[in-house]
C-alpha cells in the first residue's frame, strides 16, 4: 500500500480503503477503516498522494509526544555491558498530498491498525502520559505486519557497575527518525543508556540512508511540532530530543 499515487486511483488492503476520484470540478478523497470514514475535497490539479508509515503518536489525536514500549520479558543487563535487541512499535499510516516535485507536502489523513492505549509513566502527581505498546524482545530483526508494526533496533548500554533490570523504555517523538524500505517495513534505531539503578536516557540514532530506504515526510513536518505548541521552543533548544527516565525502567 505504501508508495506514490496519481489520481484517480483506488487501493484496498488489510481493511483499509483509500481512493481519489474526479467529481467534475474537484477531486474527492475517501478513506474507510472499519466504521471510521473520512471524506475531503481536493482543489487543484497536478497533485499526487503519498502513503507512508509515520511516527505512532498522531491517533486518535496528538495527545502526547511520548511512547512507552513495555517488554514482554524483563531483561537483566550486567554492569558495563552493551547489547543490541530488537522490538516492535506501532505504525500509523499517513496520507500526504504533494506537488509533483514534492516541494510542498501536506498531511491529508492519518490512521492506524494498531490498538490504541495510553499509560502513565512515573508518579500520579507528576508523571508523564505516554502512548503504550507491548513488544516481544528479539535477538534478530523480526518480520511484523508492515501496516501495523515497525522494527526498532535498540542498543542497551549499562554505564553503571550494577546489574540493571529493564522492563520498559520511554521515547520522545521529537527525536524519532523513521525510515521504510521497498518491502514496506518501517525502521527506527535507538539507544538506551542506563545511568544508575533508577534512571536512564533514551534517544534515536540516524539510520544510514541507502537507495533502498526512504524517510517519512512527517519527520520534518513543521505543523506536527506546532500542534504540540513547542516548535518555536525546539528551535531555541528548549525541547529535548532525548527522554530522561527518572522513575525506573
Amino acid at each position: 500500500m505504501y508508495g506514490y499515487y496519481n489520481p484517480p486511483f483506488s487501493v484496498e488492503k488489510e481493511g483499509i480503503s483509500i481512493s481519489v476520484e474526479n467529481n467534475g470540478q474537484h477531486w474527492m478523497y475517501r478513506r474507510t477503516l472499519g466504521t471510521d470514514k473520512v471524506e475531503k475535497i481536493i482543489l487543484g490539479d497536478g497533485k499526487r498522494l503519498i502513503i507512508n508509515p509515520v511516527e505512532p503518536l498522531n491517533t486518535p489525536k496528538e495527545i502526547t509526544p511520548n511512547l512507552l514500549i513495555e517488554f514482554e520479558n524483563t531483561l537483566l543487563l550486567a554492569g558495563s555491558a552493551k547489547r543490541r535487541i530488537f522490538l516492535t512499535f506501532p505504525i500509523e499510516i499517513g496520507v500526504f498530498i504533494s506537488d509533483k516535485g514534492e516541494k510542498n507536502i501536506q498531511l491529508l489523513d492519518v490512521m492506524s491498525l494498531a490498538r490504541q492505549k495510553f499509560t502513565l509513566y512515573g508518579e500520579v502527581s507528576n508523571g508523564v502520559l505516554c502512548k503504550h505498546w507491548k513488544s516481544k524482545v528479539y535477538s534478530i530483526s523480526p518480520s511484523p505486519n508492515p501496516l501495523e508494526e515497525g522494527i526498532l533496533e535498540l542498543t542497551l548500554r549499562n554505564t553503571s557497575s550494577d546489574w540493571a533490570s529493564i522492563s520498559k523504555a520511554v521515547f520522545s517523538a521529537y527525536g524519532m527518525k523513521l525510515y521504510y524500505g521497498g518491502d514496506g517495513d518501517a525502521f527506527m534505531r535507538a539507544r538506551m543508556d542506563i545511568l544508575n539503578r533508577n534512571t536512564a536516557e533514551t534517544g534515536f540514532e540516524l539510520q544510514h540512508i541507502s537507495g533502498e530506504l526512504k524517510s517519512s515526510p512527517l519527520k520534518d513536518f513543521k505543523t506536527r511540532k506546532e500542534a504540540f505548541g513547542v516548535y518555536s521552543l525546539q528551535k531555541l533548544g528548549f525541547v529535548p530530543l532525548k527522554f530522561y527516565m527518572e522513575w525506573g525502567f
